[in-house]
């Protein structure tokens, strides 16, 4: 009988463990796959490129669990279904079960330890901050209409998105937007605020994109070398103030066609930076005394001011 009772309680200490800590014992492990195309024979560099895929992979699926809502974008509904990069930030250690080359593409099967508490601390911290500020409405507008330009215009959107910004659509103003100079735009602040007020965002992300291929021999094979040079600012429009900058490098051996991932790489990374900023900056606005200045106009006497 006493035999019985003791099991009895052990039973019922580990059911309350279970129940009551039920975020310490969360399953972290994920298993994800990744794939990398391999150019110019250089598996060791599409191998790692897997890797980094199947990383950024598993902390989508982790992402992906924890929201389970849409996010309410001006015009746009996205599922907050992964942080495109701050992967290696929330994977503790990982290990590769399978891999193998096919054609030219290498694949890799990882099993990741990811930091679930981590980025739900993340996710929430990023809300909140939006939150605060009323998720300011964001422009982005990159180049001059050339096919890269509208990769990387969409890959910032994209990330953006995700983060919960809501987003000024610009598809049913870009033949009106065709006559401004972005590259003008985006050297030029005033000018930048003048063009964020005319289609009511908050805050215009404006940038431009430089890509080159040279071409070169090595043992009488020609191989080409590019490299893409992504950079953008962050205008606040109603004080024409630059509150974000920075530009983004990608570079390497390939095919021409190589130019638009990278692209999309440089794109993601430099959205990524310009979100640190962003959100670092509003983050001290809402801890610190803030500068305001008021513009009033019509006014025909001190009488209708004090009105």
């Amino acid at each position: 009988m006493k035999k019985g009772k003791t099991f009895l309680q052990i039973v019922v200490v580990g059911l309350c463990l279970v129940l009551a800590g039920g975020d310490l014992f969360a399953q972290t492990k994920i298993e994800s796959q990744g794939a990398a195309t391999i150019h110019n024979n250089m598996v060791d560099v599409a191998r790692d490129k897997a890797i980094d895929n199947a990383q950024r992979e598993a902390v989508e699926k982790a992402v992906g669990v924890m929201v389970s809502s849409f996010t309410e974008v001006e015009n746009y509904q996205v599922k907050m279904d992964q942080i495109l990069s701050e992967s290696h930030g929330f994977i503790n250690t990982y290990k590769v079960l399978d891999e193998k080359r096919e054609d030219n593409q290498y694949r890799v099967t990882i099993e990741a330890d990811v930091s679930v508490n981590r980025l739900k601390d993340k996710l929430e911290a990023v809300n909140l901050i939006l939150s605060r500020k009323s998720r300011p409405r964001l422009m982005v507008l990159i180049g001059q209409g050339e096919k890269r330009d509208a990769v990387a215009e969409s890959a910032m959107i994209k990330h953006f998105l995700s983060r919960g910004f809501k987003l000024v659509e610009t598809k049913g103003v870009n033949r009106e937007l065709s006559r401004y100079n972005l590259t003008v735009v985006a050297d030029d602040a005033a000018a930048a605020s003048k063009l964020g007020s005319r289609y009511g965002a908050e805050v215009l992300v404006v940038g431009r994109t430089e890509a080159s291929t040279s071409r070169f021999t090595v043992n009488g094979v020609e191989m080409r070398f590019n490299k893409v040079n992504l950079s953008a600012r962050a205008v606040k429009v109603d004080t024409a103030e630059v509150i974000a900058t920075d530009s983004e490098i990608r570079s390497g051996p390939g095919m021409e066609d190589v130019i638009k991932s990278m692209t999309v790489e440089a794109s993601e990374k430099l959205a990524r930076k310009l979100t640190d900023q962003l959100i670092n900056r509003w983050s001290y606005e809402l801890t610190n005394t803030a500068t305001i200045k008021l513009i009033a106009s019509g006014l025909k006497s001190y009488r209708d001011l004090v009105k």
